[in-house]
């Protein structure tokens, strides 16, 4: 038993005490030592801060920028229509060309990928984590590029061989190694 508490003793590392608590044998001393040690025992550890719960403001920045009172069902029904629609736009303008159906698809994958890239600027660029002005450049930002996409796709379908017929003559070309492959 005074083996036990010598040992409960040594954890503090002090020399002194320990040979203190080896020498000390009255019934006085052993009681003074055990209740030292049950109030040593009784602190509680220290191995975690006391801290203040962290309350954080959580940032839905979609429906701040939604106007007031509109539904956003028939936006996510329009969608699926375009992308949907895309399956059936994007080989029936190759089986068979035509202006219409060139504008038809310009039309559907510049939406298409305009949404897409607007999903992620609403998702990415939240005004609570970059600054309210970083969003606002970032979308007016993608509203020039779809445009400017969307009027250099209508120019070249009006003034060149259109989008379909464009895109097969780009796969039509062979590089260098292919030439070099035939001649041999």
């Amino acid at each position: 038993m005074s083996l036990s508490l010598v040992l409960r003793g040594a954890v503090r590392c002090n020399a002194a005490n320990l040979v203190k608590s080896a020498r000390i044998t009255p019934l006085k001393a052993y009681s003074t030592i055990v209740a030292n040690a049950q109030r040593q025992t009784l602190k509680p550890l220290a191995l975690t801060k006391v801290v203040a719960p962290v309350v954080r403001e959580i940032c839905v920045s979609a429906p701040r920028m939604a106007s007031a009172g509109s539904s956003h069902t028939a936006l996510w029904t329009l969608e699926r229509l375009v992308s949907a629609g895309l399956l059936a736009i994007i080989p029936a303008a190759f089986i068979a060309p035509s202006q219409i159906l060139d504008a038809l698809l310009a039309i559907s994958v510049v939406i298409h990928a305009h949404w897409g890239v607007e999903a992620m600027v609403v998702d990415y660029m939240r005004p609570a984590v970059v600054g309210n002005i970083l969003p606002k450049v970032a979308h007016i930002a993608l509203i020039v590029i779809s445009v400017a996409t969307l009027g250099g796709l209508f120019y070249y379908i009006q003034n060149d061989v259109g989008l379909t017929n464009g895109i097969k003559r780009f796969w039509a070309i062979k590089g260098k190694d292919a030439e070099e492959k035939q001649q041999s």
